[in-house]
């Protein structure tokens, strides 16, 4: 596999977009805590673990979906940014039962992605 091909690099610039978008979308369902994010990153867990379980022999497939997609629409800066603003509003609580939803929601997620066959 060529990993510089310029439409495997093309197709993960234009999946990674289409990520961020919905991830942007997302991000404004807020409540207690950012539901949208944790949402996100909990879906792009997911999808990184079903593409990454059900794909393996088309790792330029995999790279589309893992790497564009679902990094475009998880991140780690808005995770952390929406953790600082809440410890900053005298949130630490909320702040760290969202990081820890984030944590453990994901990793949950990607591992029942990888079972998904």
């Amino acid at each position: 596999m060529n990993y510089f091909d310029p439409l495997l690099l093309l197709g993960i610039f234009v999946l990674a977009g289409l990520g961020s978008m919905l991830r942007y979308l997302m991000s404004k369902w807020e409540g207690a805590m950012p539901w949208g994010i944790l949402t996100a990153n909990i879906l792009a867990s997911f999808i990184a673990g079903v593409a990454s379980s059900r794909f393996q022999a088309d790792l330029g497939l995999t790279a589309f979906i893992v790497v564009g997609f679902a990094g475009g629409l998880s991140t780690f800066s808005s995770w952390a940014g929406a953790s600082v603003q809440l410890a900053a509003k005298e949130k630490a609580v909320i702040a760290g039962l969202y990081t820890l939803f984030t944590l453990i929601l994901s990793s949950t997620a990607a591992y029942l992605g990888l079972l998904v066959r």
